[in-house]
C-alpha cells in the first residue's frame, strides 16, 4: 500500500511539471551597457563596456560603435572611452549587428555610478506558489542573489533550482545559481561567476528533474 501511495505521488508530480513544459529558445537580440553611470565629471573620462546577446540570450562577440548626441558636452571614442567636455546632458548610443542601446547622462561636477542592485518581483507561472522579491547586487566584491523575507514557494517541488537568464522558457544558456535551500524566508546565494548586474534580465525558478518553469521575475531597473 505504501509503495502504491508513493507511486501515485510521483505520477502527480510528473504530470504537474510536464503540463507546463515549454521549449522556446528564441529571444530578441540585445545590447546592454555593462557599467552605466548617471553623471560624468567635467574634464574626466570613463570607460564604458557593452555586452551583446544573440537571439537565444547568449553572450556573443560583436563589434560595437559608440557615439554621443552632443560632442560639445560629451565625447566618446570608438572603443567607448567617454570624456566630459562641458556641463549639460548628452545621450550615448552603442550599436552592433543592427541593434542599439542608449544611455542618457549629465556632465557636471561629479561621476555617479547608476546602480549597485536590481530587484525582481517573483510570480508563479505554474500550479505552485511563488512570491517575494529577489535582489541581485554587488557587495564586498561579491555578486549575490538575495531572496527577501516574503519569499515563499512549496517544498513539494522535486529539485527546485534558481537561475539567471534572458529567456524564461528554458534553462539553455542560463546561469545556474543554486538549488533552492529553503522554501520560505530570507536567504542569500553567492554567484561564483564574475557577471555584471546587467548581464541577465530574469530570475528563473525551474523544476530541474523535469525541465519545466515554475516562476520568474524580471530584474529592474
Amino acid at each position: 500500500m505504501k509503495n502504491i501511495s508513493l507511486l501515485l505521488v510521483s505520477i502527480l508530480l510528473l504530470q504537474a511539471c510536464i503540463g507546463t513544459d515549454l521549449v522556446d529558445d528564441f529571444v530578441e537580440a540585445k545590447i546592454v551597457i555593462e557599467n552605466p553611470i548617471s553623471s560624468l565629471k567635467v574634464d574626466s573620462s570613463y570607460q564604458f563596456k557593452a555586452l551583446y546577446f544573440n537571439n537565444v540570450g547568449k553572450p556573443a562577440e560583436a563589434s560595437f560603435q559608440w557615439s554621443s548626441s552632443d560632442e560639445n558636452i560629451l565625447q566618446i571614442t570608438s572603443n567607448g572611452l567617454a570624456t566630459g567636455m562641458a556641463e549639460g546632458e548628452s545621450t550615448i548610443l552603442v550599436a552592433a549587428n543592427g541593434i542599439f542601446a542608449t544611455l542618457s547622462l549629465l556632465v557636471n561636477d561629479t561621476t555617479i555610478i547608476v546602480q549597485d542592485e536590481r530587484v525582481a518581483v517573483l510570480a508563479t507561472v505554474s500550479s505552485y506558489p511563488l512570491t517575494g522579491n529577489a535582489i541581485l547586487k554587488k557587495q564586498g566584491g561579491k555578486t549575490l542573489l538575495e531572496f527577501d523575507e516574503r519569499f515563499n514557494t512549496t517544498s513539494a517541488l522535486p529539485g527546485l533550482y534558481v537561475y539567471l537568464t534572458n529567456n524564461v522558457n528554458t534553462i539553455n544558456n542560463a546561469l545556474e545559481v543554486a538549488k533552492v535551500k529553503a522554501f520560505s524566508g530570507a536567504q542569500i546565494y553567492e554567484i561564483s561567476e564574475d557577471i555584471s548586474l546587467n548581464e541577465y534580465d530574469y530570475v528563473l525558478f525551474y523544476c530541474k528533474p523535469f525541465l519545466v518553469p515554475v516562476g520568474n521575475g524580471q530584474l529592474k531597473p
